[in-house]
């Protein structure tokens, strides 16, 4: 069903919280993960993503599970991920995931891994993904916040 698919593996809680972390300098383990991934698995991945940069833009501490649940309700994260198209969704996480800037950064590997059976080259994708990256994006700010904490 719908709900099984939403529900973020300890994989993908592991990708959320590293990106957390190295803006906060800290240290992710087995642990942690495990205990992020108890509070959090129903949540949508994307919905954990997204809560994760907006405590990493309003917060000057690492988000405890609560927190990131906090962002979740406050702007209707779960809601916003669920109403979008599986393959949209997917390109957000891949963007995420790697740290993309934008669409033009994908390879061909990712935009199977995004479009599956539907695959149809970057060309079209590129004109697609521009329409849907709107500037003032979330992960564009995301991104220079994480560059800049790589660089300290």
């Amino acid at each position: 069903g719908c709900m099984e698919e939403m529900m973020t593996s300890k994989k993908e809680m592991a990708i959320i919280l590293n990106k957390i972390a190295a803006v906060f300098g800290k240290e992710v383990d087995e642990k942690l993960v495990s205990v992020y991934h108890l509070a959090l698995k129903h949540y949508p991945r994307m919905a954990l993503a997204d809560a994760a940069m907006l405590c990493v833009q309003e917060k000057s501490f690492m988000p405890r599970p609560n927190e990131l649940v906090e962002m979740i309700r406050k702007y209707d994260l779960e809601r916003k991920w669920q109403c979008v198209e599986p393959s949209t969704e997917r390109m957000y996480w891949v963007l995420f995931r790697e740290g993309y800037e934008s669409t033009d950064e994908l390879s061909e590997i990712e935009c199977r891994e995004i479009f599956g059976a539907e695959y149809i080259g970057l060309a079209k994708l590129n004109k697609a993904g521009k329409e849907v990256l709107k500037s003032g994006d979330v992960l564009t700010e995301w991104r220079a916040l994480y560059l800049n904490s790589q660089r300290s």
